[in-house]
């Protein structure tokens, strides 16, 4: 992973201590990485709609810290992620900073957006992330071929049902469906319509308020126990 010294400083103290809160001591190289995620995102939002976070703070916050929150729900055997609708790269490529682990496969529509997330997986070292430009929904085969992936992620692409339909396909059989909501989590009958198609709650976390007030959002995990086209039971 390629960690640039000549990015100019921010605020890493923020980025620490909140790693530290969600259980994650971040190496030196990792620190380094952030940092130059940061600049980029900053840089490339003069000219195009990157993301709608604007300051180093909101940033590391409600794009780096709350990407992190989606560590502790990726099962122990994963090895596969799945990312709909990357955007900025959240939640993925913080995920793939600290987990090389793993191989990601990063979905976006938007051609100035995979031209970003290229640059900074190029330009961060992580080889163990793909990037496929176009629309999930449409694609079929190669890098996202059915039942591939044994985590997916879809941060506000859509209501929570739909983006649990979008990945569904995409989910080997128990694979998990991670879903980032607000502090009031999910209501009773986007939960039926999740469990319509197959969704078993797994395992949730709250997220600190970054800010020191009110409550953080949740992390929700739902395992695909069985397609909403069979009575096949998955383990």
């Amino acid at each position: 992973m390629k960690t640039p010294g000549h990015s100019k400083p921010v605020p890493d103290d923020l980025l620490i201590v909140g790693a530290q809160q969600l259980g994650i001591r971040l190496s030196a190289e990792q620190i380094g990485a952030f940092r130059l995620y940061l600049a980029e995102v900053l840089r490339w939002s003069e000219r195009m709609n990157i993301t709608a976070l604007t300051t180093p703070a909101d940033i590391i916050r409600e794009g780096f810290l709350d990407s992190l929150a989606c560590l502790a729900l990726i099962p122990s055997d994963a090895r596969q992620i799945l990312d709909v609708g990357s955007g900025a790269g959240f939640p993925a490529l913080p995920l793939a900073i600290v987990r090389n682990d793993l191989d990601f496969t990063l979905v976006e529509a938007s051609r100035k957006k995979v031209t970003f997330l290229k640059h900074i997986a190029r330009s961060l070292g992580l080889r163990h992330v793909r990037i496929w430009f176009g629309r999930a929904e449409a694609a079929t085969g190669g890098v996202l071929a059915a039942e591939a992936f044994d985590v997916a992620l879809a941060r506000a692409v859509a209501p929570l049902p739909d983006q649990a339909a979008l990945v569904l396909s995409f989910l080997r059989p128990g694979g998990i469906f991670l879903a980032q909501v607000g502090p009031n989590g999910v209501p009773e009958g986007a939960l039926d319509r999740l469990a319509a198609a197959g969704y078993q709650a797994a395992g949730e976390r709250r997220v600190p308020p970054w800010k020191g007030e009110g409550l953080g959002h949740q992390v929700l995990a739902y395992r695909l126990r069985r397609r909403p086209d069979t009575e096949e039971c998955f383990t």
